[in-house]
């Protein structure tokens, strides 16, 4: 299952290199001509090219999780460097906007990814927010749901672009420019580290561009007193300052 909400920046100025960067199998199972589809077709060839053939049945347990979340970044790098690769002349073009909203999720059938990105150090990603509890229970209003917590598993996990239910704190904001990870029930969140990252947890960024695009949730932010939200930054926190130090030792030969 693939998913993408949001765009490729300067979409007609990098097509074509794009699909002359995908191998053929991948590209004749193209049908359309969105980004949305073009952007699957280079998953899967990013995926292949990692060295695992997305056409072969995986497994019992699947690709794995971390095959597939080093899959959907390196499909995020690759349609970077496709932007950066954009010739100066047209970038100054006036329908040549270069930031991508990419929002993917992708499933095997027993890990789900999800991001929430984009390509810009100051705009706010497309919106994307996650609930998960012990029962997804039919409310007493007509058409409603609402997510019960009987104890503090998570048998149920849901991902969203706005919350579903009016109980808004038992949704999460996943942070923009994240990997949101679902296995067995088990949430984790990494963030993207990479040109447009901000290891700054209270700077603002604008949603103006999110919101002319349609793709911002009217929610208000959820509050630092939760303990979930509390216990997920903190845990964002700690993954940022390990992956900071060991780029730190990487570039120093350590």
């Amino acid at each position: 299952m693939w998913m993408h909400n949001g765009n490729i920046g300067g979409w007609k100025y990098v097509k074509r290199r794009l699909v002359s960067s995908i191998g053929d199998q991948w590209f004749l199972g193209v049908q359309g001509s969105t980004d949305s589809e073009w952007a699957f077709a280079l998953f899967l060839d990013s995926m292949d090219k990692m060295g695992h053939n997305p056409s072969i049945e995986p497994g019992d347990g699947g690709f794995g999780h971390t095959i597939l979340r080093k899959a959907v970044l390196k499909t995020i790098q690759r349609i970077n460097d496709l932007i950066e690769g954009i010739p100066e002349e047209f970038k100054s073009e006036a329908d040549c906007d270069t930031r991508s909203l990419l929002n993917f999720a992708v499933a095997d059938g027993h890990s789900v990814v999800c991001s929430r990105y984009v390509s810009s150090k100051t705009d706010e990603a497309a919106s994307l927010y996650f609930s998960s509890g012990t029962n997804w229970k039919r409310h007493s209003l007509p058409g409603n749901y609402k997510m019960e917590r009987r104890d503090k598993g998570a048998d149920i996990v849901l991902v969203a672009s706005e919350p579903l239910t009016f109980e808004r704190d038992n949704w999460v904001r996943v942070p923009t420019n994240s990997t949101l990870t679902i296995h067995k029930q088990t949430v984790l969140v990494h963030p993207i580290i990479d040109q447009y990252y901000n290891p700054n947890p209270s700077f603002e960024r604008s949603s103006g561009y999110a919101e002319s695009k349609g793709l911002v949730s009217n929610e208000p932010e959820p509050t630092a007193s939760s303990p979930a939200v509390e216990s997920l930054m903190l845990d964002i926190r700690k993954e940022s300052a390990a992956q900071e130090i060991a780029k730190e030792l990487s570039g120093s030969g350590m």
